[in-house]
């Protein structure tokens, strides 16, 4: 399970990728601590409905 200081590095790594704070805190809700990868290892999100809304490089917060 992700603790606080790893969901906070998590929002620190997606807006560092261009999102904005609000957005951020959403995908990294959406990711939680069990990410969705594609075959090249980047982040899959989705909404609830499957619905693509970005697709992130590798996160440091996961480790290899």
């Amino acid at each position: 399970m992700i603790d606080q200081e790893g969901f906070n590095q998590m929002i620190d790594e997606i807006m560092a990728q261009g999102y904005d704070l609000e957005t951020a805190c959403k995908f990294a809700a959406i990711i939680g601590d069990t990410p969705e990868l594609d075959r090249d290892d980047n982040l899959v999100v989705r909404d609830k409905s499957g619905n693509l809304l970005a697709t992130l490089r590798p996160l440091d917060c996961f480790g290899d």
